[in-house]
């Protein structure tokens, strides 16, 4: 029997969220390089109908990824799944994969405010990625995919099927502080506390992620543009969830987001 090509692959990635459904496995090979996850990615994404706004940004450890290469990745965060929690009246409902992978991360996000060039000399800095125009606002990212055991497949299966996000909750713009160090998350899931913690959990800081991530994608030829948001990574850790369950991330002495799950094959449906 043949592997299947990359075209395959992404079209059974993007069938299965788009009916809400797991799969049992990876649809072909894991892919050999990061290169070939954002082969699989954007194959994906020319297959997905809705508007691009920004991406999540997810953590590799030194031991999942080869010497020297970005210690990031990137998925797509699409507008239908790009929730404004601040202007609901009860917590926004997001889709997850109920048979697949399943997870709630406390993030801070980052909204661009300037368009910026396609093309950056040697590439991006922390120091300038901070010094861009932008937001902090509070976030909730939901990590859901098709694929029971995504994590554990490694960063290449992660990349390819959207960077393992089905849904980005926003809520208030924070204070302005550098970095979002002094920042202090809490997240709790049905009212129980599962984490906390800070942009110092994050190694490099949230805008060495984020220059990572207009590197990557400069890389790719995908251009970034003002209002597009970034979730810069699991400040509290990693949560699983379950569908129908409540979680809410709280800044101390700050605002709070929350949001509801439900199973993504009946929201689908519905």
């Amino acid at each position: 029997m043949s592997t299947p090509p990359a075209e395959d692959i992404a079209a059974a990635l993007v069938a299965a969220r788009s009916e809400g459904r797991s799969l049992t496995r990876f649809p072909g090979v894991v892919p050999a390089s990061m290169a070939q996850a954002y082969q699989i990615q954007d194959l994906a994404m020319s297959r997905w109908q809705d508007k691009l706004v920004g991406w999540k940004i997810g953590y590799i450890p030194a031991d999942r990824r080869t010497p020297g290469s970005p210690d990031r990745l990137v998925g797509p965060i699409w507008a239908q799944q790009c929730h404004h929690g601040e202007e609901q009246g009860s917590p926004v409902e997001v889709g997850i994969f109920t048979s697949g992978f399943a997870a709630v991360e406390a993030e801070l996000v980052i909204r661009l405010g300037e368009d910026l060039p396609d093309h950056h000399r040697d590439g991006w800095t922390a120091e300038e990625a901070a010094g861009l125009e932008q937001h902090l606002l509070l976030g909730i990212e939901v990590a859901s995919s098709p694929i029971p055991d995504i994590n554990a497949l490694g960063p290449t299966v992660i990349a390819a099927d959207f960077g393992n996000n089905n849904g980005l909750v926003l809520g208030s713009v924070l204070a302005d502080r550098p970095g979002g160090a002094a920042i202090q998350l809490a997240c709790y899931v049905d009212e129980h506390f599962v984490g906390e913690g800070s942009a110092e959990n994050l190694p490099g800081g949230i805008h060495h992620g984020l220059a990572t991530a207009l590197n990557i994608l400069a890389g790719r030829g995908r251009p970034v543009r003002a209002g597009m948001v970034f979730a810069t990574g699991a400040i509290t850790g990693i949560h699983p969830i379950r569908s129908g369950q409540h979680c809410r991330v709280d800044e101390q002495g700050g605002p709070s987001v929350e949001l509801r799950t439900a199973d993504a094959h009946t929201l689908a449906r519905s």
